[in-house]
């Protein structure tokens, strides 16, 4: 017979570290505009270059944000998922 088995610490964790990753990006994202922002001494063909590869980072990091988002939070539904059907089997047979 087959056993399934879920680490609830680990499934936890891996949600946090998947938010947490979340949040880094948007963090370096704040500061890379923070720095961009107070960069007074760049020609105008660099700073036209960086802003395109800029929108074309951005762009991608809003669909990677957005990957990370719904993967943490179908690691947590995962989660509670298992957890309810432990409980339900554990109460099936007096566990």
């Amino acid at each position: 017979m087959a056993t399934i088995s879920a680490n609830y610490g680990v499934m936890s964790a891996g949600q946090d570290g998947l938010v947490a990753t979340w949040g880094r990006i948007e963090a370096h994202l704040g500061r890379l505009d923070s720095t961009v922002a107070a960069t007074a001494d760049m020609d105008a063909q660099a700073l036209t270059a960086f802003k395109v590869l800029k929108t074309n980072w951005e762009n991608a990091a809003v669909d990677r944000q957005l990957v990370l988002k719904n993967l943490a939070e179908a690691v947590g539904r995962a989660r509670v998922h298992y957890q309810q059907v432990d409980r339900s089997l554990a109460a099936q047979f007096g566990g």
